[in-house]
């Protein structure tokens, strides 16, 4: 069940990406379940709130905990940002809204992609086991090997991807002209996306195994 509510929040963030496929009433309402969903992920992991007291000096706790933070942080500021912007569900609140504080807004959503990415790929060797788990499957080298190659595959194009949807400008804040057709390319923006985000798992993944091989010593996890 957890794992359906952060593939569906995953999805909700993508599809509000495309604010100007949707318009903004559409935008806005879309952005609102998918907090409401992350709501939900924090209930479930609340227990992680309670470890932050702990201090480790391990490269993956530093790790894990570097990305939870600076997600937490990108989303609280896309969170605060949405409200004050907001022109139809928090409409109501009447705040004064700039051109530099959508920027920041547009900012937030794309760093929130990006970090939720590395985010995921910390929880792959848990998702991996549990979908063997439930599917009755068993360590295969070749299931194995085809899976490398696709995550190589997607990775790739993921690279492609934040030159084709100019995601330095994104980052920078830069004005630029460039906007997306979404009338002819719609589905192209949103495999951008996608890839964008297994991308960002396949480094969270690797990462973590790196780390894990670098502590354990032990070469045969890598």
């Amino acid at each position: 069940m957890r794992l359906i509510l952060d593939c569906l929040a995953a999805s909700l963030l993508l599809v509000a990406l495309a604010y100007n496929w949707l318009g903004n009433a559409a935008h806005e309402i879309i952005g609102t379940v998918m907090f409401g969903l992350l709501v939900t992920h924090v209930a479930f992991n609340r227990r992680w709130f309670a470890g932050l007291k702990k201090v480790r000096r391990e490269p993956r706790w530093l790790l894990t905990r570097t990305i939870n933070l600076s997600l937490l942080l990108a989303m609280l500021v896309l969170l605060v940002t949405s409200a004050v912007i907001s022109q139809t569900v928090f409409g109501f609140l009447d705040l004064t809204s700039t051109f530099t504080l959508r920027q920041v807004h547009s900012l937030a959503g794309y760093l929130v992609l990006l970090i939720s990415s590395i985010h995921l790929g910390l929880q792959c060797t848990m998702v991996m086991k549990l979908t063997r788990d439930r599917l009755g499957l068993s360590p295969h080298p070749t299931r194995t090997l085809a899976l490398r190659v696709l995550t190589f595959g997607i990775a790739s194009y993921g690279i492609y991807s934040l030159v084709a949807v100019n995601m330095r400008a994104k980052l920078t804040m830069a004005t630029t002209m460039d906007f997306w057709d979404f009338e002819t390319a719609a589905l192209a923006f949103f495999m951008h996306l996608a890839a964008i985000l297994g991308l960002g798992t396949s480094i969270g993944h690797y990462l973590l195994k790196i780390l894990r091989f670098l502590g354990s010593n032990d070469r045969s996890k890598l």
